[in-house]
């Protein structure tokens, strides 16, 4: 069915996904490996590394930070409307930046693990198509071409990691899962899954990108990561992204 349904879609509709069983096992996938850029789906591996900064005591979730006018960014977020001094810990600050996107939480977040940092981190570990070249809203950096990217295929395998605590400690993963779990915007993948269906994402979208990546926990997982570009408006892609998160459920939650 799935198959079937992506021969229908529009040709200028440029699509790349990944489906696989919590095993690793690839049950269907498009254009995988095509870098694409990220949108706030980068939110996801930046979580995992700065919870593995936790594990390591370089941070601890309970510390606050004092919120500074030049940390205030556009965007998603509420963050951006504190006021000066405003005292917030990095526990809120990771589950904000995933709960609404919040843009002036994952910039904080950025500044306290080290931009370079986490690049070393995804290099270090064999990501090659994701990458953080420059902080939300950054508009200067984008005139200048700096985009952050990843692809399905590497954002996959980063949620199989976690999902299978290779990269993090049980109580860590399941901190990581609880706030993807929590994730408002519900437009895409889960849209058009029974609503007893749990699943833990992040979505992401830029005016030529919209993209979701998730874990469905059903009679078994399925990992999946769907990115639609150059489509004809976000209702469009969101409706490409849901359908494939249905027929992926129907076809492989035995």
């Amino acid at each position: 069915m799935l198959q079937e349904y992506t021969a229908t879609l529009d040709s200028t509709v440029v699509l790349s996904y990944i489906i696989q069983d919590k095993d690793g096992k690839v049950l269907s996938k498009l254009n995988a490996d095509k870098q694409i850029p990220s949108a706030s789906i980068i939110k996801i591996p930046l979580l995992l590394y700065l919870m593995e900064k936790v594990e390591q005591g370089e941070l601890a979730l309970h510390e606050t930070y004092k919120l500074k006018n030049s940390d205030k960014v556009g965007g998603s977020g509420e963050l951006q409307f504190k006021p000066d001094g405003h005292l917030i810990t990095y526990e809120l600050l990771a589950s904000e930046m995933i709960r609404i996107s919040d843009n002036t939480a994952t910039n904080v977040l950025i500044r306290k693990v080290g931009l370079r940092s986490f690049q070393e981190w995804l290099h270090t570990n064999g990501y090659k198509t994701t990458q953080l070249n420059r902080y939300m809203m950054d508009f200067d950096a984008i005139a200048k071409g700096q985009q952050n990217y990843t692809s399905s295929a590497e954002m996959n395998r980063l949620l199989l990691s976690l999902l299978n605590e290779k990269s993090l400690n049980k109580a860590s993963t399941l901190q990581v899962i609880e706030w993807l779990k929590n994730c408002e915007d519900n437009s895409a993948l889960p849209y058009l899954l029974p609503e007893v269906v749990a699943i833990a994402h992040k979505t992401g979208t830029l005016e030529y990108v919209r993209g979701d990546a998730g874990i469905i926990f059903g009679k078994r997982p399925i990992v999946l990561t769907v990115f639609v570009a150059h489509y004809s408006n976000l209702e469009n892609a969101n409706k490409i992204i849901a359908e494939i998160a249905r027929l992926a459920f129907l076809d492989f939650d035995e």
